[in-house]
This record gives structure tokens, sequence and C-alpha cells, in this order.
């Protein structure tokens, strides 16, 4: 590097470790400094500009146009006789990832840009094109008449830009849900950018995530699954309204795992092919009624179903952010994995309240009821215990 008053160097060996590959050749034809060292003019290339991955537009897929044939005609492989968790695992993973190729080969997809705005309008592209315009007609002839027009141009166009902004930032607040509050609070107040990691003994990224790992999952014993099943002839069969009551809880602006289909396209399969997903999981839920019964009788997960994405956020208020306790992780599993899991609970809370296994005074993660029902059943006993003189705390 060449300063204004001598040449000055920059030694890679002591350079930050991301630099010597950027480095591209180098020139001895500086000036001596004087020194030891003799100085060169290093050239660096500039760094390799990953562009955006491409997403599914899940909501202009025509479901009616798949091919080589449509959703409602699609069949899922038999599952087979399975003898080992291995066989039911290989059979789910190849159903999942075949019917998942033909969704991804049959979507289109589309490149979020930092530059696309939400408020823009055609009204706005016509009047860029008028100010570029006036603008180049007054850099070429510079007549004053042309100079005002491009002012005039300029004025009209952030004006119009400035109006649309507020128009949409005012029918978003109008229709804001419940939902919807803390995204306004974002656009309103802002947000400080992400901080990445800065971990003292991890320079590598393998090494960061090899660290990161190891302290938000820390290794456990290997689990060694059963070598059989064990039947249970009297376990009830999956329904079509089991899955579809799952599904209906399902929220849609739910991020998807490693999948990348969320729950709006697997409601989307179900309304047009309920079989889809009834045959994918039936050999996972119904004990007894299919070749490929239970795991959940063995306390097993298919390990196809296991595999998810890290979302690692950064802690406000951290003096340093130099240790992994300064972060938090977020772990998307697939969206398949979470309905089967909400079709297991729904049966589970079935079978809980029918023999009476819940207390009478639970209301936590129970339908229909919420907070508002155990303050009422607190102020119910406090008004009602002191009657017999009786001593009541809470």
């Amino acid at each position: 590097m060449v300063g204004k008053a001598r040449p000055s160097f920059i030694d890679l060996a002591f350079a930050n470790p991301l630099l010597p590959q950027l480095f591209k050749s180098w020139d001895v034809s500086l000036p001596s400094t004087g020194s030891n060292h003799v100085p060169r003019t290093i050239n660096l290339a500039p760094p390799t500009l990953i562009p955006s991955p491409r997403n599914p537009r899940w909501s202009d897929m025509d479901w009616e146009t798949v091919s080589p044939a449509p959703i409602k005609n699609y069949r899922v492989p038999a599952a087979p006789v399975c003898t080992s968790l291995a066989d039911l695992d290989t059979w789910l993973a190849g159903s999942l990832d075949r019917l998942t190729a033909l969704l991804n080969e049959q979507t289109p997809v589309s490149r979020p840009s930092h530059y696309s705005k939400r408020e823009w309008n055609p009204h706005l592209t016509i009047l860029r094109r008028e100010f570029h315009k006036a603008s180049r007609m007054a850099r070429k002839h510079g007549t004053p008449a042309l100079r005002d027009l491009a002012h005039i141009s300029k004025s009209g166009y952030f004006k119009a830009i400035k109006t649309a902004k507020n128009k949409r930032w005012s029918s978003f607040l109008l229709g804001a849900t419940p939902q919807t509050l803390w995204t306004a609070k974002k656009f309103a107040y802002g947000r400080a950018p992400p901080r990445f990691p800065s971990l003292p003994l991890a320079e590598a990224l393998q090494q960061m995530n090899d660290v990161l790992l190891d302290h938000f999952f820390p290794p456990k014993g290997l689990f060694t699954p059963p070598p059989r099943f064990r039947l249970d002839k009297k376990a009830p069969p999956l329904t079509n309204d089991e899955v579809a009551t799952a599904l209906s809880k399902c929220s849609l602006t739910s991020a998807p795992g490693p999948d990348g289909s969320p729950y709006s396209t697997w409601k989307q399969i179900n309304r047009e092919n309920p079989s889809i997903l009834l045959q994918i999981l039936s050999p996972l839920v119904s004990l007894g009624c299919h070749p490929a019964f239970l795991l959940v009788s063995l306390g097993c997960h298919p390990a196809s179903l296991k595999g998810s994405n890290g979302i690692l956020l950064d802690k406000s208020g951290k003096p340093s952010y130099e240790s992994p306790a300064s972060f938090r992780i977020i772990v998307l599993i697939h969206t398949v994995s979470k309905i089967l899991e909400r079709i297991i609970a729904s049966s589970l809370l079935l079978a809980a309240r029918s023999n009476g296994m819940l207390n009478p005074n639970q209301c936590g993660s129970l339908p229909g009821l919420s907070t508002y029902d155990a303050v009422l059943t607190l102020f119910n006993d406090v008004k009602t215990l002191p009657r017999p003189c009786r001593k009541v705390s809470s």
C-alpha cells in the first residue's frame, strides 16, 4: 500500500487470517523505506459476493399443472414391512425427498433483492423515467429551461416516493394484527445489526461451528434403538380428520426447516390429496394397524426428521460477544416432524383426559383454557374457602 508521505507496507504474516485468501499478486517497484523490509505493492482480489439463494414462491404454484401427474393423483410409495428402525427411516426419507423434489421443480422461484420496495408502483416508474430523461437533457445542453425542467422532475419524483412510503406505512398500520405489532415496532424504531460471534478459540468457520455446537448441544451418550418393533393391535388407525385438525392449528408464518416447505404448502397438499400425509404418517402413528408400525411406543423418532437448521441470534446488552453464552439459537426442524408432534400430542391429551390423569385445576397447554380460567379458579377459592372459617394463602 502506498501512503502520501512515503510507502508503507502490510506484513501478511501478522494480517487477519481472512486477508491471505484475497491475496492476488505483488510487485517490488516501490522505493526503499530505509528499513530492513522491502516494500511491495500487493493486489487484493475483491471477495466473491454470493448472491442470495432463490426462494420458492409457494403461493404462485399451479397445483393442477404439476408433472408428471397432478398432486391429486400422486401416490406415496408403499411402506415396507419393517423389521428395524433403519428400514422405516429409509422409506420415510425417500418418500419425503421424492415429494419435496417434485414440489421444488414445479414451484416458481425468485431471488429477493435489497432494492425491492413494496411501496413501488407503475406511477413511480414513469416519474423516474421522466426524471432521468430530464437530467440527461439538462447535462447535455445546459439551457436554463432544461435545468428548471430537471429540477421540477426531481422534486416531483422524490415527493411521489415520500407519498407512496407514507401511504404504504399507513395501510400497514391500519391492517396491523396482534401478530404484526412487533414488526411495526421494528420498522418504527429500527434494530441493531446482528453481531457475528468472535470466539477467541475459534478462528476458522468450522472451529466456530464446533464450539457453538458443543455449547448449545453438549454431547450425550449414543442411543441404541431396539432391533424390532412391538405390535399393539388395539391402537386406532390415523384418520384424515386428525391430520386436518393438526394442520389447522399450524401458523402460516412459521419458518420451515431443512425441507423448505412451510405449513401453507402442506395445508394445500392435504386439501388437494389428503392421502399423501395420511400414507406418510400412518406407519409412524398407527400402532398395529400398518405393517410398519409405531415408533412412539419405543420412544423413537425417525432420524430423517431430526435434521434442523440453527439460527444464531445475539442477546442484547451483553458486555462482550466473545462467548457462546452471549448468543441464543433457534432450531428449525422439518415441517412434517412438527405435524407428527402435533398429532401425537393430541392423542396423548385425549388419552390423559379419558383416563382422568389431568388435575382439575390444570389450565396450561389445554385447548379451551387459558390464564383467564386460572385466575377465575384462584378467585373462586379465595372467596369460597373463608366461609367455613378456613385459612387461604396463595
